[in-house]
């Protein structure tokens, strides 16, 4: 039986994370999670899994989970950064499963490697911003990276057997969005409600936005280049509107290999909790016969500017992923809070990247120093705190 540790449990992945656990109870064993403040959630699931050690994302939530059980202290590790690495030191997992949200998730992920971890990653973010050093210290302690998004798993599944040097093509598809079929002079002022209404996926509300964006795909290909070691002029982005098809891989005999399953989270978790076995399931089956007719298209760049400046950021390489991410953490925090428009994500990231200097990155110190600088310079700027 795996022993697993989630982080981010009661966020979209990590709920379901935890019913795939569940389902499967004689594969997976869930020794610890952690959590942010949604106090009501996390009792529900410290109930399921009643000997599961846990952490919380402040002092504030911790101590409003000691009322209801004087006992809790003995399975409550801490709070905030520490409280998931003592998490982590104390479960012993033999999978950590990384399903934060956001550049918060990347120095658990490291020192889970180095100390010999694998990580299950659905934390794109944490890649985006330092897939050479996790790269490297994957490579150095043997932990492996395992992904859980749906289009990283269909590329493993694609390269099954295969060397990245017979690839001609990576394609990764996207949904296009909450917005795909508006008429493009409309989008500068699309509403919250209309970015957060997902035509396929249900996702947390960041995501959301970025598949709005199309910087989540740019988010993706970084995460591809890191993951598979394919350079960046072999991987592209399609629209399929039907989300069947995951991800594709051509290769070059002229052969194109697709991944295909429903849109569903549970399957890519699985996967990831599974591997490298593959084990049975009735969590959502698949009919080929009831699949919808599908299509592919390219992506119209005037559309989704944003996935330009993902392209642009993960070509130039050095801090600018970071950058990147980081100022896109800040834009769409601002947007689901009011404060700036649709349009003015595009902006804001458009804006730090000309701004923060370029740096090669060598440490976790300068990725941190990358972060810190582009929130403060975009927060000067536009004078949002």
């Amino acid at each position: 039986m795996k022993r697993i540790v989630v982080l981010g449990s009661t966020g979209s992945v990590g709920t379901n994370t935890l019913e795939v656990a569940a389902h499967h109870g004689d594969e997976f064993d869930v020794v610890g999670f952690s959590a942010g403040s949604n106090v009501p959630l996390l009792e529900r699931q410290r109930g399921r899994f009643p000997d599961a050690l846990f952490a919380v994302g402040n002092r504030e939530s911790m101590m409003l989970l000691a009322p209801a059980d004087p006992t809790h202290r003995g399975r409550c590790v801490g709070f905030g950064e520490d409280g998931i690495r003592r998490l982590i030191d104390e479960a012993r997992p033999d999978l950590l499963v990384n399903c934060l949200v956001g550049f918060i998730g990347l120095k658990p992920t490291l020192e889970a490697l180095e100390s010999g971890v694998p990580v299950a990653m659905a934390n794109k973010e944490s890649i985006v911003a330092g897939g050479e050093i996790l790269v490297a210290a994957s490579r150095r302690s043997g932990a492996g990276i395992i992904p859980i998004d749906s289009e990283h798993v269909a590329i493993s599944q694609c390269l099954a057997g295969h060397s990245v040097a017979d690839v001609r093509r990576v394609y990764i598809t996207a949904s296009g969005g909450s917005l795909r079929d508006k008429p493009i002079h409309e989008l500068a002022a699309a509403n919250i409600e209309e970015v957060l209404s997902h035509p396929t996926w249900k996702m947390g509300d960041k995501i959301t936005v970025d598949s709005a964006t199309m910087l989540n795909k740019g988010l993706e290909v970084i995460e591809a280049h890191w993951l598979f070691d394919v350079p960046y002029e072999r991987i592209e982005v399609l629209i399929h509107p039907q989300s069947t098809v995951h991800s594709l891989v051509e290769f070059k005999n002229g052969s194109i290999i697709a991944q295909m399953s429903i849109p569903d989270m549970k399957l890519p978790i699985l996967h990831a909790l599974s591997y490298p076995r593959m084990i049975a399931t009735d969590l959502a089956p698949s009919t080929i016969a009831e699949f919808p007719p599908l299509c592919f298209e390219r992506v119209d760049a005037s559309r989704y500017p944003c996935l330009g400046l993902a392209f642009e950021a993960a070509r130039a390489g050095g801090n600018r992923p970071a950058v990147l991410n980081s100022a896109n953490e800040e834009a769409v925090s601002y947007f689901l809070d009011g404060a700036v428009s649709f349009a003015d994500i595009h902006s804001i990231v458009r804006y730090a990247l000309d701004e923060v200097p370029y740096r090669n990155l060598s440490s976790l110190e300068d990725i941190i120093d990358t972060d810190r600088e582009a929130r403060e310079r975009i927060r000067n700027k536009y004078c949002l705190q």
